[in-house]
């Protein structure tokens, strides 16, 4: 039976929204995700069953694009902080208004009960804009980016750039342009300052300071 949708279950971890990721236990709806809808993911067993079968992680922004395009359902699962199943929905229905928010380009809404910084906001839809750009979008912490871009399938290719967020008036030092240039060209990709501008439309700029050599790959 096709599918168009994957489902992920939800786990939320109240007030901070920071942490909250999704995990996809079915098997086609891992594949649909990675090969049709170029989310990424990371493998991890479960702690809590015996399935020999490692599920799918999704962090937040993987989360926020799947809901924004239509192709990821959430279902809710226990709250870490032992909280009701109200708690549960709330945080399902916050996730969602975010989602629907970042795709319309449209500010964030705050909500009391949940923490999401306003960096963490732009990576959102940093990566949202990244994905709609046709990438493969990953992680990039390893490097000390925020991001990783590849034109195909991070198991079969290198990434072609390196992606730091920064905010829009946010000041930093020449050194961190050196930094950063340093490691693009020692791992030889590509490197973008990404930023979202706060207008009537938030629109994303990206500056690039590192640049592959032509032996890349």
């Amino acid at each position: 039976m096709m599918i168009d949708c994957a489902k992920a279950i939800l786990v939320a971890s109240q007030p901070d929204l920071e942490v909250t990721c999704a995990f996809v236990d079915n098997a086609q709806h891992i594949e649909l995700l990675q090969k049709t809808y170029r989310i990424n993911g990371s493998f991890e067993r479960s702690k809590s069953t015996s399935s020999a079968t490692p599920r799918l992680r999704l962090a937040l922004e993987e989360i926020v694009v799947g809901i924004a395009r239509g192709f990821l359902r959430l279902e809710p699962a226990a709250i870490s902080s032992g909280g009701s199943s109200n708690h549960k929905d709330e945080g399902r229905a916050y996730i969602e208004k975010v989602a629907q928010e970042v795709a319309e380009s449209r500010g964030v809404s705050g909500d009391s009960r949940w923490t999401l910084s306003p960096q963490r906001r732009d990576q959102l839809r940093i990566f949202l804009d990244l994905w709609d750009k046709g990438y493969i979008v990953t992680f990039g912490s390893k490097f000390g980016a925020n991001f990783l871009i590849y034109k195909d399938s991070p198991k079969r290719t290198h990434a072609v750039a390196l992606i730091v967020v920064k905010r829009y008036e946010e000041e930093f030092d020449r050194v961190d342009v050196v930094s950063f240039c340093r490691v693009a060209k020692m791992v030889k990709k590509n490197f973008f300052f990404a930023c979202v501008r706060t207008n009537e439309d938030y629109e994303t700029g990206y500056e690039q300071f590192g640049e592959a050599s032509e032996e890349s790959t």
